[in-house]
């Protein structure tokens, strides 16, 4: 109590309830794992840019020797990306919600299973539409596709080709921001978005200063002015992404979890299973050498310090063993005394 708490009685404790009120715990707890699922949205939404960007560019570089998305081009992504992005979803409130779910272990990665799944699946999606959209606009709307052409100088100046996949990446972007709000298959995405006006505002102003740089920006973003039906392909496309999350929650996490244990091998293994499996066979080393060199054998002064160590190394695994068989003896009595002591139910 940081009240009426002895000044002792504070040191020695992990934690001090201020106003000496119980449920600050549960608010405590609450606005932890809201911190904690916060970095967990933005981490899921910036990597599904940063591997489709990435991807996206190398790709194409290699194959019409340019870059569909400019430098500046890249710059606006950037500022979407990670500025606004994440504070529009470090700014989410907590909900009672979070007190529902069991909570996350010490050695639990930040990226989890689920998480994984949405960005290898919305990275699929985005990558499919923009490598449409750069081989085979033609067949989605009248477009000039100046792929085909094989002309440096026309790739490299600015068209209205490059300027709708400039335009619809952001747009997928933008509304994959909204399913990045969800960590746990929740499957409405936008439960709750009505609570947090900053994402609201920031989510408009991104998608206006989109609108206002593919009209007004010119060369100074190498974009070109879309017409309408443009627009409506690519909101079309942006919203795609939605449905197809969707699709992705479908997928059960023990699918996923198998799929990275056959590409991963023994590398997925956690941390603490490997640290266990070195320290036992460090014991199992230290034993086998303790029984095949004799310890009470006359050997020389040198030789007996380094059985001495071993001794007591061998002593030391003994006695951690029996201490963890006591833990797992002294729960199981203080469970059957608890059961014991609970008086019948009456049906």
């Amino acid at each position: 109590m940081g009240i009426q708490g002895t000044d002792v009685a504070k040191e020695a404790s992990d934690i001090i309830l201020t106003d000496d009120n119980f449920s600050s715990i549960v608010k405590a707890l609450m606005w932890g794992r809201n911190v904690y699922d916060a970095i967990a949205k933005f981490l899921q939404f910036q990597l599904t840019v940063n591997f489709v960007a990435g991807v996206f560019s190398v790709t194409c570089a290699a194959a019409i020797q340019s870059v569909p998305l400019k430098a500046v081009q890249m710059l606006w992504v950037n500022l979407v990306m990670d500025s606004l992005a994440s504070l529009a979803l470090a700014t989410e409130p907590p909900t009672e919600d979070l007190l529902k779910r069991k909570p996350y272990g010490r050695t639990k990665h930040i990226v989890s299973l689920t998480m994984m799944k949405n960005i290898v699946g919305q990275s699929i999606y985005q990558l499919a539409v923009l490598y449409g959209l750069s081989f085979g606009i033609e067949s989605w709307m009248s477009v000039d596709d100046i792929v085909k052409y094989n002309d440096i100088g026309k790739l490299r100046d600015s068209s209205l080709h490059f300027t709708i996949i400039f335009n619809v990446f952001v747009i997928m972007t933008l509304f994959n921001e909204i399913n990045a709000r969800k960590l746990h298959n929740e499957r409405n995405v936008f439960a709750g978005i009505q609570n947090n006006y900053i994402f609201i505002v920031i989510w408009v102003i991104c998608l206006g200063g989109q609108i206002l740089i593919v009209n007004f920006g010119g060369i100074i973003f190498s974009v070109k002015p879309l017409e309408w039906d443009h627009w409506m392909w690519s909101l079309f496309l942006g919203t795609g992404t939605l449905l197809w999350q969707q699709v992705i929650f479908t997928v059960p996490d023990s699918l996923v979890e198998k799929i990275v244990q056959k590409l991963c091998c023994c590398c997925y293994r956690t941390k603490d299973t490997k640290e266990d499996e070195i320290e036992l066979v460090q014991e199992e080393k230290i034993v086998e050498t303790a029984i095949n060199e004799p310890v009470f054998e006359s050997v020389p002064d040198k030789e007996n310090e380094q059985i001495s160590e071993r001794t007591k190394t061998l002593w030391m695994i003994a006695n951690k063993r029996i201490q963890t068989q006591l833990q797992f003896i002294k729960a199981i009595l203080t469970v059957d005394d608890e059961n014991r002591n609970t008086p019948n139910e009456v049906i």
